[in-house]
């Protein structure tokens, strides 16, 4: 059986590795920390689809063949305000490596929401989610509480994600780790 390495993010900004299978990582799905999933044990992420708070529509296969970091925010969740200015800047370094990102903006207003996005400088799509729906159909993630972030393989297997805030450190290893991926 293939494990699952997870990494615990303690609050104090303490660290611990232990290994699990993956039937382990999915029952901890609430767990903090980040978890990378073995080629071997990943699924096929759902084709998201729906409207940006621009207004346009999208769908996770517009970005087909990259590697998709897909992060769930809203704008009245304080670590929120904190990773999405790395992960605005972060897109724009790794876009040329066939990288994408997508956020899912779950429960918020749409004027928040706005204003929160232009505040992070974040130029990815932004997918409304003000009943949750589309955070439902992504099993590897809390169903309440944010932020958490999901990233896809090339071939859109769910691959890796991080629950609770994340590190421009932590996302650039996990999508480097992707990228060097046959």
């Amino acid at each position: 059986m293939a494990a699952v390495v997870v990494v615990a993010l303690l609050p104090a900004g303490c660290g611990g590795v232990t290994t699990s299978s993956a039937g382990d990582a999915l029952a901890k799905a609430e767990s903090p920390g980040s978890s990378r999933i073995a080629m071997s044990d990943r699924r096929l992420a759902p084709n998201l689809r729906g409207t940006t708070i621009e207004g346009s529509k999208f769908a996770l296969d517009d970005v087909a063949g990259n590697v998709v970091v897909v992060n769930i925010w809203a704008s009245w969740c304080e670590p929120c305000r904190t990773e999405s200015p790395v992960l605005a800047r972060l897109e724009r370094q790794l876009a040329a490596k066939k990288v994408r990102f997508v956020g899912i903006d779950e429960m918020d207003t749409t004027t928040s929401a706005t204003r929160f996005v232009a505040s992070t400088g974040a130029r990815y799509p932004q997918l409304v989610d003000s009943d949750g729906a589309l955070l439902g159909q992504l099993p590897l993630l809390p169903q309440k509480g944010i932020p958490s972030t999901l990233i896809l393989d090339r071939h859109h297997r769910m691959a890796a994600r991080v629950i609770g805030p994340v590190t421009g450190v932590e996302i650039q290893t996990l999508v480097s780790e992707l990228l060097h991926e046959r």
